[in-house]
């Protein structure tokens, strides 16, 4: 095995004669030229911290000032048109029946939407007359 003294010394690198004397005055040179180093503009710094504060800012106010949407069941049934929800059911094969045993109407809900199916809000007094043409 060799020792490290056995091995031979060796110049890699080579530097030239008064390099290091000169390298101070080649670096003041280099840094003192016009245009040498990079000056951002003011308008610069604007774009880089105020552009995006502008955006989230934005972002911000537009999702607040949005009209809010009600996600409770009762809101979102609402939302659907009542011909969409009738041929929903005319397409399934659920039936009424099935339907009213699921549904816990009171006498209330019941009428309503007896009236909103039928429409006819007559008055008993000429309902009796139509019966009685009818006879």
């Amino acid at each position: 095995m060799k020792k490290l003294e056995d091995i031979p010394k060796k110049e890699v690198f080579e530097v030239p004669d008064g390099y290091f004397d000169k390298l101070p005055g080649i670096i003041h040179a280099r840094v003192s030229k016009p245009g040498a180093a990079m000056a951002t503009p003011g308008w610069a710094y604007g774009l880089r911290y105020a552009l995006p504060a502008v955006v989230l800012f934005a972002a911000g106010i537009f999702w607040y000032t949005r009209p809010g949407t009600d996600l409770s069941p009762e809101g979102l049934l609402a939302a659907v048109q009542t011909e969409e929800l009738v041929a929903y059911l005319n397409d399934t094969d659920v039936s009424t029946d099935e339907l009213l045993e699921d549904a816990q109407l009171d006498g209330i809900d019941a009428s309503e939407i007896e009236g909103d199916v039928y429409g006819l809000n007559i008055p008993d007094d000429d309902l009796t007359i139509i019966l009685d043409d009818i006879d």
